[in-house]
Formats: structure tokens, C-alpha cells, sequence
């Protein structure tokens, strides 16, 4: 059945493919955050963010089992521009997946978003994870978007022709005084610092991001050790843009990647580790292509895809200190309606190690609309 579910896959996939595409790497499927509007002040909106899914992990090897996920998560919300450099929004999160009976996740959702120009933006409650933040799979696993619960917390972010900075904290777990349980959360960072324009065309820069998970408290009654673990990546970037061609740009890129156990005591078996990745990619207007090769030594990274890891996720007793592979990534995207993206992924990995292979299949179908529903005239 898994390999009939793989062809049917692949088949759609390539349906998909328009003639003469080449392939190109789009930020990433999943978007739903919606821009700020100030023109929209004092309008008031019923909203709708919608991805549904079908995605197929073929993991054999020995640091991440398999599994096919099939459903959606639906996020339906009011929106209301209070002026025109204040969004509150308000609804419930939707999590479902195919086969169960139930909703695996019912989350309210609440959001304030504070733009004073076009440079700031400040938001409390629900955070924007467009993108999963920008985060590269290996220390941010890319199914969290439709998997794990919402982020909630803090978030600011920055825009300029040269700066693009994301910064959150996501609070997992509250605790009052003497709840049996820790404190969790999650703070990341990610952004991309612009070197050189040589024109308008090519560029030099500068990404970077960081993950560091926190487990701890001190007004809890639990005896679990307080736990910090960091992940920190940085490199260089350049990208060569296209006009009138097939392909709109092309780029390459050198990461190196750090990890850090902070805790009191150690957590796992390593420690500390580093990774490097170079990659490069080509680009088009729908699809996309990316091949890296990963060397990763003692490299941990607990919101990371373990595919890139060296410890395994399902033989929690196995470490291996390096870990390296062949990785290329094929994505395609469609608009089929104003909101409406329709598109499919094929995720490769060469394990060096061991020379075996492991791929991912996923088709997709993301809804973001707004419905206009009344001006709202505020009153003291």
C-alpha cells in the first residue's frame, strides 16, 4: 500500500510540472500569516487559513521511522484593523488528521499585531509562522507547521532593503507555583544581512538563525533538571536573479551549524557538535531544485528533522559521531485561485554513512482569504 501511495504521489507530482520547468527554491509551502493592511482601518474581516496535506515519509534507516500524514489544519478567525497601525484577531486552530474521529488539536487563537511603520512589527498571542520563520531543516523539522500546536508568545520582526530579522519567544508550557511539571519554551532568531548589492540582480549576504529550547522553572515541585539547548547556524549567500529566462535565479550557499547543551547536566550523550552544508539552487516561477551535502559531527538539535542527527529518534540508544549525506529537494507551487496554492514536494537523502537512501513525498493544497464583513466606527 506505501508503494502504491508513493506512485500516486509521484504521478500528481509530476502532473503538476509545466512544460519546460526548470526547478527553483520557493521560501516554502506553508504561509498563512496575512500581511498588514493599513488602509483596511476600522474594516472588519472574516478569515480563513486552510492547509490540507498528504505527505508520505519513507524513512527505513536507523534515526527516523517512517509514516504517512493525511488531513488539514484549518484556522477560521475574525480580524478587525482597530486603526491603521493596530490588527487584533481572534479564532480557534483546527487540527485533524484522516482516520481519527476527533480533532487531535483545538486551540484558541488570539493576536495582536502593532505595525508603526513599515520597518517594525510587533505581535502578542498567536505568532506569525510563515515559513516556519526561515528556519533550515536541520535544526527546525518543516512538518511542525501542520504536526505540533501553535506558537504563542512574543514576536518581533524587521524589514529593510537591507536587514530581515525575525525574533520569537514560543511559551509551550506556563506553570504556576507548585505545578508538578517545568516551564517550556522556545526562543528562535533568523534573518539575512545584506553584504553587497553589486546590482540590482546579484547579491552577497549574511543568513543566520538559532533555536534554543529551555526546560526549568523555579516555582514548580518537580525534580527534573533544568535543561538549555542551543542551536546556532550562520554563512554566506549568493544569488544571481534573472530576467526574461526560464529560470528567475540561481544562488549558492555555505552554513555552518553549532550546537551547544547548556543544561546543568548533560542531556544526551554529545554534549556539543557542529555541521557544515553548502547547497545551490535553481529557480523558476513554480518549481524549484536544491542539492546539499550535510557533514554533521556529535550534532543535536531537539526541533530539528533527525535525519540530520546524531542520535535517532527511533533507536534512542544509538549515537553515531558523524554523520554525512546527499540531500536534493524538488518543490512546486501554483497559484489556482487568489489565495489558492496548489503544489507537491519530493524530499531526497543519501546516507553516506551507510549508503542507503530515505525520500518524502507530499502534495498539498493551502487556502488564505479574507472576506470583507463591515466598517466599525469605534466609540469611547
Amino acid at each position: 500500500m506505501i508503494k502504491q501511495l508513493n506512485l500516486f504521489l509521484f504521478t500528481i507530482i509530476i502532473c503538476l510540472l509545466p512544460q519546460h520547468t526548470i526547478a527553483q527554491i520557493p521560501a516554502s509551502p506553508f504561509l498563512h500569516y496575512q500581511k498588514f493592511h493599513p488602509q483596511d482601518s476600522n474594516k472588519l474581516f472574516l478569515r480563513i487559513e486552510n492547509f490540507n496535506f498528504v505527505k508520505n515519509n519513507e524513512y527505513s534507516g536507523d534515526f527516523k521511522d517512517g509514516e504517512t500524514l493525511l488531513g488539514y489544519v484549518m484556522s477560521p478567525k475574525l480580524t478587525y484593523y482597530a486603526n491603521s497601525k493596530l490588527r487584533i484577531e481572534a479564532g480557534v486552530r483546527l487540527q485533524k488528521f484522516s482516520g481519527l474521529t476527533d480533532f487531535s488539536e483545538t486551540e484558541p487563537l488570539l493576536s495582536i499585531l502593532y505595525q508603526p511603520n513599515k520597518h517594525h512589527t510587533l505581535i502578542f498571542g498567536s505568532l506569525n509562522q510563515n515559513h516556519n520563520h526561515g528556519l533550515s531543516e536541520p535544526i527546525f523539522e518543516p512538518e511542525r507547521f501542520f504536526t505540533a500546536t501553535g506558537e504563542n508568545g512574543f514576536q518581533y520582526i524587521y524589514s529593510s532593503s537591507l536587514l530581515k530579522f525575525d525574533t520569537w519567544f514560543n511559551w509551550e508550557q506556563f506553570i504556576f507555583s507548585g505545578d508538578p511539571f517545568s516551564e517550556r519554551f522556545t526562543y528562535g532568531f533568523s534573518g539575512d544581512y545584506k553584504l553587497f548589492n553589486f546590482n540590482s540582480n546579484k547579491t552577497l549576504s549574511i543568513p543566520f538563525q538559532g533555536v534554543t529550547t529551555h526546560r526549568g522553572g523555579e516555582i514548580d515541585a518537580t525534580n527534573e533538571q533544568v535543561q538549555t539547548l542551543i542551536n546556532l547556524s550562520s554563512g554566506i549567500k549568493f544569488e544571481k536573479r534573472i530576467i526574461d529566462s526560464h529560470i528567475k535565479s540561481w544562488g549558492i550557499e555555505a552554513l555552518t551549524y553549532i550546537y551547544k547543551d547548556n543544561s546543568s547536566e548533560a542531556v544526551f550523550v554529545y554534549d556539543k557538535g557542529h555541521a557544515f552544508e553548502p547547497s545551490a539552487w535553481l529557480s523558476t516561477k513554480n518549481s524549484s531544485i536544491r542539492l546539499a551535502y550535510w557533514n554533521g559531527f556529535h550534532f543535536i538539535a531537539p526541533k530539528g528533522s533527525y535525519l540530520f542527527q546524531s542520535i535517532s529518534a527511533s533507536n534512542p540508544g544509538l549515537g553515531k559521531s558523524r554523520r554525512e549525506l546527499i540531500t536534493a529537494k524538488y518543490n512546486y507551487s501554483k497559484t489556482i485561485g487568489k489565495g489558492i496554492q496548489l503544489g507537491g514536494k519530493i524530499d531526497y537523502y543519501h546516507d553516506l554513512n551507510s549508503n542507503t537512501a530515505e525520500y518524502a513525498a507530499m502534495i498539498y493544497i493551502s487556502l488564505n482569504q479574507s472576506f470583507f464583513l463591515k466598517k466599525i466606527v469605534p466609540r469611547e
